[in-house]
């Protein structure tokens, strides 16, 4: 078992959130989320080299043990989001889950070595991705090899009784884990909640880190620090289904109003 690299940021005595990436785009895929979360958070980035995915839940595990924490909230992506689960299964677990475009069951992003397709199909919005993002991601991805295939399907039966909240966030138009994984996963976590972002694909945070940078953020300090709303009104946000600790009845608009939600909708506070 290797130990990653590890970069932190944020105020060193406040609660924990562990940044899992995926595969080619590195930990430069946090570059935006990161600082954002760190006003709030103690921020804590591995840098996952090991190809094995058990090997690096464990590394992580470690990590955070060696650190005292026993208390902590993940957020995965892509390969990431396969450890962030794996974590989700040993003790101690995370306290919250946010999972974003997750490998899930045996399903994971495709094994070509090809990086520059990865990255390129990846987002949406590559176009206008600056090439210093661009070269980042292909350097993390040439000097790192891919991880190896894991079939998470016999972890489904306990995952099923997790109780600490779980945010599910996938583009639409992910080319690479599709949104049937994300209705499976979503359906195999009774208590999470799954946000579909359309016009995005497997790089969330690429083509569309205005909107979920900010759900991430205030579902943490929601969900995780249990902290209230600091202003009035609700997020918000197209739901696969509604989670069992959202009470509609308070936002409910009048019946024939046409601001209220249309079918396949759902709003819901992140408090």
């Amino acid at each position: 078992m290797s130990v990653p690299e590890v970069a932190e940021l944020g105020p060193s005595d406040a609660d924990v959130v562990v940044l899992l990436h995926g595969w080619p785009a590195g930990p430069h895929i946090w570059r935006r989320l990161a600082p954002l979360l760190a006003t709030r958070f103690r921020v804590v980035i591995p840098t996952l080299r090991d190809p094995d995915l058990t090997h690096q839940a464990d590394a992580v595990g470690s990590l955070l043990r060696e650190r005292g924490k026993e208390r902590f909230a993940v957020v995965g992506h892509g390969h990431g989001g396969g450890v962030a689960q794996l974590l989700g299964l040993r003790k101690p677990a995370p306290a919250a889950l946010v999972l974003l475009d997750p490998i899930a069951f045996d399903v994971g992003p495709p094994a070509s070595r090809d990086v520059d397709d990865l990255i390129e199909r990846g987002s949406v919005e590559f176009a206008d991705l600056p090439q210093t993002d661009r070269d980042a991601y292909v350097a993390f991805g040439t000097s790192t090899p891919p991880p190896a295939a894991l079939d998470l399907t016999p972890f489904v039966p306990s995952m099923a009784s997790w109780d600490f909240p779980v945010f599910l966030l996938w583009g639409e138009d992910d080319p690479f884990v599709p949104v049937e994984i994300a209705e499976r996963l979503g359906d195999a976590l009774p208590g999470s909640t799954l946000g579909l972002v359309p016009q995005s694909g497997h790089h969330l945070l690429d083509d569309a880190f205005d909107t979920v940078g900010v759900m991430i953020h205030e579902y943490l300090r929601a969900r995780y620090q249990g902290a209230p709303h600091g202003h009035e009104g609700v997020v918000m946000l197209q739901l696969e289904r509604r989670p069992a600790w959202v009470d509609l009845a308070p936002y409910m608009e009048e019946e024939g109003d046409p601001t209220a939600p249309g079918p396949g909708q759902e709003v819901g506070p992140l408090a």
